[in-house]
């Protein structure tokens, strides 16, 4: 298989399924600087299952309004449009990819919601970055992996827990994950900013542009791992984090910080990708 195989796969994504339309009409609401929360939240409420979507999210634990939203304009309310930006995207793209029952997509989903919210809290810290923007690209770095899963299933088991993951990925598809998963947000007009960070999660010091974000997704990543170890998470701690630590000024009081947000949202986060 070659790189320009996976990139087919992902024009045919486009050209055969009616999500990216809706994918696209979100993205021109998000990203039109005179867009207001009622365009939005007119956007959402003509698509029934991405409505209960945004509602579910609304009332899990992860966001701390259990039991509490009752519709979409409450969602709106408790979350603000900012986040629920950040929800119609991600869930939008999630439903371009099903879930089969060999393999459980569920926890690569669940891994980018853990590296979103880590990367949303060290946003606080490093304040060059937008939280919403680095909520994002959490939740939509390693997208690539899943669109690996959606082509060929079988050689994507076989690489998917190896040592070296990126060497195999380049052997088996002809390309990484994270360079497939920068191709589709191109393709389907993503923001720049969310495009590098997917592209660069790895090797953060590539990026020429956006370099902030790009370095809080991979440092939010391996720091994931540290407190939370799966077989999801392919992130592995470099000489290149060390400096980011250093660049940033990042203390360990700070990383302690992100990661009590991050244990405090883990239960809600469960329930959310665990829920029928």
């Amino acid at each position: 298989m070659t790189a320009g195989d996976v990139k087919t796969f992902m024009r045919n994504i486009r050209d055969l399924s009616t999500i990216p339309g809706l994918l696209q009409k979100i993205i021109s609401v998000v990203q039109h600087e005179g867009s207001s929360a009622k365009d939005l939240l007119k956007l959402i409420s003509h698509d029934l299952a991405l409505a209960e979507k945004v509602v579910r999210v609304a009332n899990s634990a992860f966001f701390g309004h259990s039991g509490e939203v009752k519709d979409l304009r409450q969602a709106f309310i408790f979350l603000g449009l900012d986040k629920i930006k950040s929800i119609a995207l991600g869930m939008t793209v999630m439903d371009m990819f099903p879930v089969h029952s060999s393999f459980n997509v569920k926890n690569l989903w669940r891994h980018g919601y853990e590296v979103a919210i880590f990367a949303e809290a060290l946003s606080g810290v490093i304040c060059m970055t937008g939280p919403q923007e680095c909520f994002l690209a959490g939740l939509l770095h390693d997208i690539g992996r899943i669109i690996f899963y959606q082509i060929d299933p079988k050689k994507f088991l076989t690489i998917v827990n190896t040592d070296n993951t990126l060497v195999s990925e380049e052997e088996v598809f002809g390309c990484t994950h994270a360079e497939a998963g920068a191709w589709f947000a191109e393709e389907n007009s993503l923001p720049p900013e969310i495009i590098s960070a997917i592209r660069f999660h790895h090797r953060p010091s590539g990026a020429k542009e956006y370099k902030d974000t790009v370095s809080i997704i991979s440092l939010a990543e391996v720091l994931s791992r540290r407190f939370n170890p799966q077989a999801e998470n392919d992130g592995k701690w470099t000489e290149e984090h060390d400096l980011l630590l250093l660049e940033y000024s990042l203390t360990d009081d700070d990383i302690l910080s992100a990661a009590e947000r991050f244990f405090a949202h883990q239960p809600g986060i469960y329930e959310f990708f665990t829920a029928p």
